[in-house]
């Protein structure tokens, strides 16, 4: 199966930081929007060379696509949570694209040290995601960013934005239905607006299963 990643890179050298956003998950020949899943922060994927994609990307009409910030998009490389969640999809979908957006930017693989750096730097201007550059092009939006939403109250306000971006009919998210069994399920917003969920990197991981109920 082929499959590529796009996406917007920023580093801020001062800082050592860097910011992946508006991240586009490809494969097969398809360039339909499959779903829009709403992770955590970006993990080890990095660009693959200095060249910018956005004319080539910009050529596809993608309604999706947004580019309002001017941010360059680069090619990427695939990280393993990437592969998975193509897997996942192909074994439904001979092709296809992926939508991914963050509660926040900042790229770190490990959860737990990207908390601390983002409650260090919650207020760099590309930590979070604008609402005008959400663009669900009326896919499903799957929610699967896990229990560190609700750690930070500037996270559980992203969460929300995304889900009330959303149309009802359009929202699923990531949950536990069985032993070692997790499942993508249609899931309506409780009265604070917010959904619980799992994050892909342990559904898909120890032993666990992950299939579709929708």
């Amino acid at each position: 199966m082929t499959m590529q990643c796009f996406a917007r890179w920023q580093e801020d050298k001062p800082s050592g930081l860097c910011f992946r956003d508006q991240t586009i998950l490809q494969f097969g020949d398809g360039w339909d929007l499959l779903a829009n899943l709403i992770l955590l922060n970006p993990g080890s994927a990095v660009p693959l060379s200095e060249a910018p994609q956005n004319a080539f990307l910009e050529s596809l009409c993608l309604p999706f696509l947004s580019n309002a910030k001017g941010a360059p998009y680069y090619r990427f490389s695939v990280d393993r949570l990437m592969r998975d969640l193509l897997g996942f999809y192909s074994s439904r979908h001979s092709g296809g694209v992926l939508k991914i957006y963050h509660l926040f930017n900042l790229k770190n693989q490990n959860s737990a040290d990207a908390m601390m750096q983002f409650k260090a730097n919650r207020h760099h201007v590309a930590m979070l995601t604008a609402s005008e550059e959400i663009r669900y092009a009326g896919r499903p939006v799957v929610v699967a960013c896990g229990k560190n939403a609700f750690a930070d109250e500037t996270l559980t306000q992203a969460l929300r934005q995304y889900i009330a971006f959303a149309e009802p009919k359009q929202l699923a998210t990531l949950s536990k239905v069985g032993d070692h069994l997790f499942s993508l399920t249609a899931a309506h917003p409780d009265d604070q607006g917010l959904l619980e969920s799992y994050h892909p990197s342990y559904t898909f991981k120890y032993g666990n299963r992950t299939a579709f109920s929708f």
